[in-house]
């Protein structure tokens, strides 16, 4: 939280450089004056009006936050900078956030250095929270580092643009200042500099050609790529509605005849990461609490769902990493 001065001996607390969406965003004016808050991003504007209480006003802005957002797109969901106007009879205060469609756990550390699994062959990018005023840096395989420009907030960028010659490997360097803790004493950490504010992406490059690919944000809202290895075929059916039918032979009229109305079919397909590493096991996990998740077929993003099961992680170096993936229901006629 930061701290201001509002009107001219009181106080105001507000959210941080960075925020997300699907934390608390609090607000915290001390006046004895009605306040008005109207939060905006672009040609969208929201206004919360506050009488106070006790000498203060307290307000959570998380959930209009969350409204500039178009989640349920195909686009990818970058950062917005949004701007805050909180105003009383007797002063006005304005502020901006950089605001990540996501939330942090505790014990979490954000935007720290990672070695990932590029998937040269099909679509990629890889995510990165990047400060004003970042110096960045890449380089492949024996090549030397060259500074580059990628704007600031969270960013989703193209390897293939980046340093698309690599054969072996490719690495985003960014040298920044680290923002100070988002949240309370329960995420001091959250912002830690690793290496005094060093910052290195380590992708490594993958060719491989077949299988199921899929994406997904994560909770930090990065985005997230595998390819798995394609296991067997399932299909689970729904009967709808019985509708009678009227029935006779030459002889007979019956009872008890019917149709159903239609049918829902939805098509399963079993997927596995084999033998992969605790630190890519656990970037796995984050599939399992993502509402976003895309397979990769035919040249086109296709939303699919991970089946609701537990699964269960072992101690060992090397582990699989087994997942049922749910396709979109399968169309047919209905009666």
């Amino acid at each position: 939280m930061r701290t201001g001065v509002f009107e001219t001996n009181k106080s105001i607390m507000y959210p941080d450089e960075v925020s997300f969406c699907f934390n608390p965003m609090k607000i915290k004016v001390n006046t004895e004056n009605t306040v008005t808050c109207t939060i905006s991003y672009g040609a969208m504007s929201f206004t919360d009006k506050r009488t106070p209480y006790g000498g203060s006003v307290e307000l959570d802005i998380s959930m209009y936050s969350q409204a500039f957002f178009n989640a349920g797109g195909m686009e990818l969901l970058p950062s917005k900078e949004i701007t805050v106007k909180i105003q009383t009879s007797a002063d006005a205060f304005t502020f901006t956030t950089k605001v990540i469609w996501g939330a942090m756990n505790i014990g979490e550390v954000f935007n720290q250095s990672r070695t990932v699994t590029w998937f040269k062959n099909f679509p990629f990018t890889i995510s990165m929270y990047i400060a004003s005023g970042a110096t960045m840096r890449k380089r492949y395989d024996r090549n030397k580092y060259q500074t580059f420009s990628a704007g600031s907030g969270l960013v989703h960028l193209n390897p293939s643009s980046l340093f698309g010659g690599a054969t072996n490997f490719g690495v985003i360097r960014l040298d920044e200042e680290i923002p100070e803790s988002t949240f309370d004493y329960t995420f001091d950490s959250t912002f830690r500099p690793v290496g005094d504010g060093v910052i290195i992406n380590r992708l490594v490059v993958d060719d491989s050609e077949c299988g199921i690919y899929l994406r997904w944000i994560d909770r930090h809202g990065f985005y997230q790529y595998w390819l798995f290895q394609e296991g067997e075929s399932g299909a689970g059916v729904d009967n709808g509605d019985k509708l009678y039918c009227d029935f006779s032979d030459e002889n007979y009229s019956f009872y008890g005849v019917f149709r159903y109305n239609g049918k829902s079919m939805q098509m399963t397909k079993k997927a596995c990461a084999t033998l992969v590493d605790q630190g890519t096991f656990n970037m796995l996990l984050t599939l399992l609490s993502s509402p976003l998740v895309d397979m990769y077929l035919n040249g086109n993003w296709v939303p699919v769902n991970i089946s609701t099961k537990s699964i269960s992680g072992t101690t060992q170096a090397l582990q699989d990493f087994e997942i049922e993936i749910e396709f979109p229901e399968t169309i047919s006629q209905s009666l």
